[in-house]
């Protein structure tokens, strides 16, 4: 009995070893991949006049925002979907966008993968509108 005892632990032990390398390895990526990912700035006086919505899913991160666009300038973002938890601050760079009539703002501190993965569905909603 007590054999089947350690080899049942050492199973156990190996398997957490593996789901912790496996969990690791999925974070690494992640970090690579938000770290690679690069805002371009929309010419908004390319943009036509409308709502656009854009989604980015970087594992585990998700946005999706609706973004108004008038005469030239964006009049207004809608964070329809943030998966990361709500209330991480990324909210905040909503204003930042509208404030500086441009994606070339700082990340929200404390919240700066959330915030590249917002301003990436913020490009992708304006790109909708050239």
């Amino acid at each position: 009995m007590e054999e089947w005892s350690v080899g049942r632990t050492r199973f156990v032990r190996i398997l957490l070893a593996c789901t912790a390398a496996v969990v690791l390895a999925g974070g690494c990526t992640f970090v690579e991949k938000i770290e690679q990912l690069a805002i371009d700035d929309i010419d908004l006086t390319a943009v036509r006049d409308g709502e656009y919505t854009g989604t980015v899913r970087i594992l585990p991160v998700t946005a999706k925002v609706r973004v108004a666009v008038k005469d030239g300038a964006i009049t207004g973002i809608d964070l329809v979907r943030h998966f990361h938890g709500p209330d991480h601050g990324a909210e905040q760079i909503l204003g930042r966008v509208i404030e500086a009539q441009s994606l070339r703002v700082d990340a929200v501190s404390g919240s700066t993968y959330s915030s590249k993965v917002v301003l990436k569905a913020i490009e992708s909603a304006l790109q909708k509108g050239r």
